[in-house]
């Protein structure tokens, strides 16, 4: 019975021709909307996702209370304090960093640029941490100044001119030369230049403190235990109100829980278009209901029941939705992995694009079910006809 339900509406969707092509594009842009959407947004969770990780997930950032970005230069953690936190148990070592900006300086080229100023005593450990290596060139070597490694992107995108190792190039007016050239990372490390902490804090005149601090845990303790150890030995001689201690899974937390959000909102939007699909599914069964009063009127004549007229159109009215449906995922999938490869092309080779077959799944059902709602009004409307009406319809 299911099967003849199925065929019989199938048979009136292909009657109808153009109509039902029209009808169904509502719901094919409404589902490629949302798949690729949301597609691309878990793409983008995914590539951050697997690039916090190489940041160090033994790292322990110390950081301005309610931070919204990057740490800035009105944020200061005195020498005491990071002389604290190295004598902490728990503590392997202490990256300590100055974060600024300035004017880059290259062949007659000035570029504005973010500047990290680094332990180079930490080099080795400390980039082998994030996972980090030089493409071309060195790495900071103990003793290293008026030395620069510079990130991908700054030597190949950032000046008419590619920068190449051993080139002189010019920070804030002070002549340093470039001995290496980051390997691309997909993170903010591409666009940055890395100069010794000695000469960021002659450069910045920050010789008592630093803004940035990334504490390193001890293998085999717990990072979760670790925070809490040294949040409590840092509250016991500074002021809570001073910084914030973040454990890498919180950051990560706190930046998914932003582009969830981001991510709800614009596939919101999109299921408006989808509604707008349901409408027309709806207007196209109530057009159908009417052309086809007689054929109803015959149907009841030789014995159908109201239950057989209703779902005669509900399964229209699904199968309509769900053909859609169908289409727009396949469209929407293609629109997603088509953003992936233009994200690649543009030198953002980490958009991590995957079809996840629940959502695959979920957009079929949902369109099926959107589709059979849109046509229950007009299927009541059909079960309710009169035979005798019906076939006097003209």
């Amino acid at each position: 019975m299911i099967r003849d339900y199925a065929k019989f509406s199938w048979e009136s969707i292909r009657h109808r021709g153009l109509r039902s092509w029209l009808t169904i594009i509502g719901v094919v842009i409404g589902v490629a909307a949302i798949i690729s959407l949301v597609t691309v947004g878990q793409g983008m969770q995914n590539a951050i996702e697997e690039q916090f990780e190489k940041l160090g997930i033994r790292n322990i950032r110390i950081v301005p209370p309610n931070l919204q970005g990057p740490p800035s230069a009105m944020f200061t953690l005195s020498n005491d304090f990071i002389d604290k936190t190295e004598s902490i148990r728990v503590v392997d070592y202490v990256d300590k960093l100055i974060t600024e900006s300035g004017i880059l300086e290259f062949n007659n080229e000035e570029k504005f640029v973010n500047a990290i100023g680094y332990d180079v005593e930490l080099a080795e450990r400390g980039f082998a941490d994030i996972d980090v290596k030089a493409g071309e060139g060195r790495l900071f070597i103990p003793g290293d100044s008026g030395v620069m490694i510079v990130g991908n992107n700054v030597a190949s995108d950032f000046f008419d001119k590619k920068v190449s190792v051993k080139n002189s190039i010019l920070f804030e007016s002070k002549k340093f030369k470039v001995v290496g050239i980051f390997s691309e990372t997909g993170t903010e490390i591409d666009n940055r230049i890395y100069i010794p902490l000695s000469d960021a804090r002659e450069l910045f005149n920050r010789l008592n403190d630093i803004n940035a601090l990334v504490v390193h845990v001890k293998d085999g303790i717990d990072i979760e235990n670790a925070q809490e150890i040294i949040e409590g030995e840092l509250l016991r001689s500074f002021d809570d109100e001073d910084f914030d201690i973040l454990t890498p899974q919180q950051i990560l937390e706190t930046i998914k829980s932003i582009l969830g959000a981001v991510q709800g909102v614009v596939a919101g939007i999109a299921t408006i278009s989808l509604l707008v699909g349901a409408i027309g599914i709806m207007n196209s069964m109530f057009t159908s209901v009417l052309e086809r009063t007689r054929d109803i009127g015959v149907m009841k004549a030789v014995g159908a029941r109201n239950s057989d007229i209703a779902i005669i159109f509900l399964a229209e009215a699904g199968i309509t939705g769900a053909i859609g449906g169908a289409i727009g995922i396949i469209i929407g999938t293609i629109l997603a992995f088509s953003v992936g490869f233009a994200a690649e092309a543009f030198g953002f080779p980490f958009l991590s694009i995957r079809v996840e077959y629940i959502i695959v799944i979920a957009a079929i059902i949902f369109s099926f079910v959107i589709g059979a709602l849109s046509g229950v009004l007009p299927a009541i409307q059909a079960a309710k006809l009169k035979p005798v009406d019906a076939l006097r319809y003209e």
